[in-house]
């Protein structure tokens, strides 16, 4: 185990110092994005969540097979698991601060609090299948980590840039994690993250929290999302 970074009654974490160049700047953003999750599920609390990370992948390799029990069942290329419903991770102490990479790992751990949260309480809980876009989607808009790509004076060029990115429209209902999801045609995330932004905008509140609650819901918007959203934007643009 490595150092305790912080511990408060939700989050506790375990973090080497060589990475407080990005834990020192989380407390923060996972005590916000908790607040809004709280009104999504509708509850008051939620248990306490674990965040365990490492700047040494063989430390990182070797915690997860002490909890596994086991030395074989990583892929050589593993940085992260979810092991006993624990964020585990290895983060390399040199990420440019000015980068991308930097701020998705900043947002990391809130991102993945809203899979486990949406996994207990809602998809699990009531024996549903994981949709994954709409999961994806909603960990991406609800996390925090678009808020600046997503606000009114950048969302045009975001929005641009997907387009640009998108030569071919998938049904999202049809997508899985890997080749299908990321790809030279179309980028699974950023189709995700458009299609909940725009499900939400049109349902507001109330609404979307029933959504997440019904499969069936789900999986209809899901076989023509991509093109309402899209030319929902478009339209929204013009009259701007």
């Amino acid at each position: 185990m490595e150092k305790l970074q912080f511990e408060n009654e939700q989050f506790i974490l375990y973090s080497p110092d060589s990475l407080k160049y990005i834990t020192d700047n989380m407390q923060n953003i996972l005590a916000k994005s908790f607040e809004y999750y709280k009104i999504l599920f509708d509850v008051d609390t939620f248990r306490k969540f674990q965040i365990n990370y490492f700047d040494d992948i063989e430390k990182f390799r070797n915690y997860i097979y002490d909890l596994r029990g086991e030395k074989e069942s990583l892929p050589k290329y593993a940085k992260g698991t979810f092991d006993n419903g624990m964020v585990n991770s290895y983060i390399s102490p040199n990420i440019d601060v000015n980068s991308t990479q930097y701020h998705k790992t900043l947002y990391m751990a809130s991102h993945e609090l809203f899979h486990i949260m949406y996994q207990e309480l809602v998809w699990k809980k009531e024996n549903k299948d994981r949709i994954i876009w709409f999961d994806e989607g909603m960990a991406q808009l609800f996390s925090g980590e678009n808020d600046y790509n997503l606000s009114e004076d950048n969302f045009p060029n975001w929005f641009n840039y997907v387009l640009n990115r998108t030569h071919e429209i998938p049904n999202l209902n049809e997508l899985n994690h890997g080749s299908s999801f990321e790809n030279d045609k179309y980028s699974g995330y950023n189709l995700s993250l458009l299609s909940v932004k725009y499900l939400y905008e049109k349902l507001g509140l109330e609404e979307f929290k029933r959504l997440m609650h019904n499969n069936e819901r789900i999986t209809e918007y899901g076989n023509n999302i991509v093109n309402e959203a899209i030319n929902y934007y478009k339209d929204k643009m013009k009259e701007s």
